[in-house]
């Protein structure tokens, strides 16, 4: 359950603001050895007081002018003050570009295959991924089959083989465009100026018309994580996001915008290795999971482009800082093979200093899962921990691990993020009805759109957060990761070269 956020004064109270990887709050300050990170020993006090940064701007852009854009969100867009700006924010454009800059046709295919891989088992390093498919009866909950064969009847296409999908029905709902500089590392010597997100919800095409069920709206999100391009350095990128808040909500801005993402999202063989600047695409789910209600599971999932056949696809990966659930306490309830809980005991044993500094590079590849599973159920919820056998470890059981340095390791795994370690409920940017605008997670905006305000009596720290309780030790942590982005996009308008933040744990 998402916790309500609690307006304090951080002049009060000292509290740690990070991004997935953050250290325990304290009343007293701590010294070097407590706190771990290069980032909680500064986040908690921005160097930065200006420029002004605006959160809905310049960070995670989803007002309804925008996400509603009748020209730019629908394949075919109407009201188009120019032609060339058509569907250019909408899935299926977002899919032709990704897929090589293909036609109607060859989108169909490439992403019928990508909703198919949902639909058979999946060997991801050696783990076992199973199908979501689902089932098409009355009454059935909405499988990944009955998903697909909703479109694919949507688009008068048979129910199996061939089918160019219509893209103006497409079943996706665009939720935000998130600016991610913060993830860019050195500003010289990275390989990425950053990431360009596109957030959609999925979407059951018969309750459109629905308004109890917010016209349609599922559980569930998909993310386009683009790296941003070297048409722009880092600073040059930075001061476009930040020159977008000159503009009231308008096709004004919305053009601007519009410029900036075509820079990224274009299929563009000239500039970009490979064409497509896109890094991975991540779901986050249960729609698909047809057990009873309260036996589903939450699942996240990552694909990868894969043109090395000759033809493009999104090929499902692993899902990067996160091992199979079967490594974890509680993994031998799983239906992956043989519960290997001793082998995430030694790593977290063996690696505590390097993962108190956000440094999970140890973590051995093995152990890397191909979907980061979490139970719905209340009090079931996935934990990453140590085994019973090992709980002796810990501190307050005679032992010398410190509950800190597994909160930290847990906060830069995805299902961690999204779920237990920050007192969320799966998204950090939710499913929306039509006009309805995204609502944000109390990890990454505690106050929606006042979450950058800074605090009166000292502006280098924020005015909210989020107060979560540790699932295990049950300490209160503070969050605010917006505080942190808007504090290295000022970083980067100050042209001040190294992050002031480490991005390893910042989903």
């Amino acid at each position: 359950m998402m916790p309500s956020w609690r307006k304090l004064l951080l002049s009060a109270v000292a509290g740690v603001v990070a991004g997935c990887g953050g250290e325990s709050a304290s009343r007293e300050p701590r010294g070097p050895s407590e706190l771990g990170s290069l980032s909680q020993g500064l986040l908690a006090s921005c160097p930065f007081t200006s420029p002004a940064i605006n959160m809905d701007k310049e960070l995670v852009v989803r007002n309804l002018s925008v996400v509603n854009d009748p020209c730019r969100t629908q394949f075919n867009g109407t009201g188009c003050a120019s032609p060339n700006s058509r569907g250019k924010w909408s899935f299926g454009y977002l899919m032709s570009q990704i897929a090589g800059g293909k036609d109607a046709a060859g989108t169909s295919e490439f992403v019928l295959n990508w909703l198919g891989t949902w639909q058979t088992d999946q060997n991801i390093n050696g783990h076992l991924v199973a199908a979501r498919a689902g089932v098409s009866s009355a009454g059935a909950p909405l499988g990944m089959n009955k998903f697909i064969n909703t479109w694919r009847t949507k688009s008068n296409c048979p129910a199996t083989g061939a089918c160019t999908l219509d893209f103006n029905q497409a079943p996706f709902r665009l939720l935000a465009i998130i600016n991610r500089v913060d993830l860019s590392g050195n500003a010289y010597g990275s390989a990425s100026p950053g990431e360009l997100r596109f957030v959609f919800g999925f979407v059951d095409l018969n309750k459109l018309g629905d308004a109890s069920s917010n016209n349609g709206a599922m559980k569930g999100t998909v993310i386009f994580e683009y790296k941003l391009t070297q048409h722009l350095d880092t600073f040059g990128w930075a001061e476009e996001w930040h020159r977008l808040a000159t503009y009231e909500f308008s096709e004004a801005y919305n053009s601007r915008l519009e410029q900036l993402t075509n820079l990224v999202a274009t299929y563009n063989p000239s500039w970009i290795p490979g064409g497509s600047a896109i890094s991975q695409i991540r779901t986050n789910e249960i729609e698909f999971d047809t057990a009873a209600l309260s036996n589903r599971v939450w699942e996240l999932r990552e694909q990868t482009r894969d043109c090395s056949q000759g033809t493009c696809r999104l090929r499902p990966d692993t899902v990067k800082l996160t091992p199979d659930s079967r490594y974890n306490k509680g993994g031998e309830d799983q239906t992956d093979p043989t519960y290997k809980g001793s082998d995430l005991d030694s790593y977290l044993l063996n690696n505590a200093p390097l993962i108190d500094a956000e440094d999970l590079s140890t973590l051995p590849p093995h152990m890397i899962g191909g979907a980061s599973r979490s139970k719905s159920a209340l009090g079931q919820q996935l934990v990453w921990d140590l085994s019973t056998e090992s709980q002796s470890s810990y501190e307050q059981n005679g032992g010398a691990f410190r509950t800190s340095t597994r909160h930290v390791f847990a906060l830069q795994t995805c299902g961690g993020c999204h779920y237990a370690e920050t007192g969320t409920s799966n998204f950090h940017v939710a499913p929306r009805g039509i006009n309805q605008m995204a609502q944000l997670s109390g990890f990454l905006a505690p106050s929606g759109s006042e979450s950058l305000l800074p605090n009166t009596g000292d502006p280098t720290q924020p005015y909210y957060y989020t107060s979560p309780t540790d699932p295990v030790d049950f300490e209160t942590r503070q969050y605010n990761d917006l505080w942190r982005r808007k504090c290295e996009m000022q970083r980067l308008l100050h042209f001040v070269e190294t992050p002031l933040f480490k991005p390893s744990g910042a989903h």
